[in-house]
């Protein structure tokens, strides 16, 4: 028998219950997309469903994407909830996209890129860059080596680990630099990149959030 995915294992536990709000990154940057008249977006590790709601509710045509069927059960009552006929729901993996080529002008993607080992997040975003248009745009969020959880549970690799206990535990996290980031995102030209910390010393969360333009 198949084991299931930790992401599904992850969100059959009940470990998130409550849609979160959409991070105001997203927020700005859907903007940027409806004044560019981007029309074809991908959430990539749409999760809950945060960003895809938020799209859609913008008119976007979306295509949510997860490896998670019990978190696209609550995205589809979202969806049922809200009316929103142009929101697509796929049960897929990230590292070989079930799209054609240049298919989308916009990709979104938060807290995902990260959980893998260095080489299955190098083949997610050559996924990406594949499905993406030539001029299309893309917002990543990545996990920092400043978060104050760099370096717990098991390493498998440098700057990867797989957590051993907490909310996350049997995920595995890529910790990245700026530097290594856009040594990854090389087949993109990056047209902003920014590093977020928040909280105190031992608590401290930080992120990276890259946006990007394919040539």
């Amino acid at each position: 028998m198949r084991q299931a995915h930790p992401w599904e294992k992850a969100w059959k536990s009940g470990r998130w219950q409550s849609a979160a709000e959409p991070l105001p990154a997203v927020v700005a940057f859907a903007e940027r997309l409806r004044r560019a008249r981007a029309k074809r977006v991908l959430d990539l590790g749409a999760g809950g469903g945060r960003h895809t709601v938020l799209l859609a509710g913008m008119g976007f045509q979306v295509v949510a994407l997860d490896v998670s069927g019990t978190a696209l059960g609550r995205l589809a009552g979202l969806v049922e909830e809200r009316g929103l006929d142009n929101a697509l729901l796929v049960l897929h993996e990230m590292r070989d996209l079930p799209f054609v080529s240049g298919y989308f002008d916009a990709v979104v993607s938060t807290n995902v890129l990260h959980h893998g080992l260095a080489r299955d997040v190098k083949s997610a975003l050559g996924e990406v860059r594949r499905v993406t248009k030539r001029g299309g745009m893309g917002l990543f969020e990545v996990i920092s080596d400043k978060d104050y959880r760099f370096g717990s549970g098991k390493r498998l690799e440098e700057r990867t680990f797989v957590f051993t206990e907490g909310e996350e535990k049997g995920i595995v996290h890529h910790f990245f630099s700026e530097s290594e980031l856009r040594s990854f995102l090389s087949g993109f030209r990056v047209t902003s990149m920014r590093e977020e910390v928040l909280g105190g010393r031992g608590r401290r969360r930080a992120h990276i959030y890259a946006e990007v333009r394919k040539p």
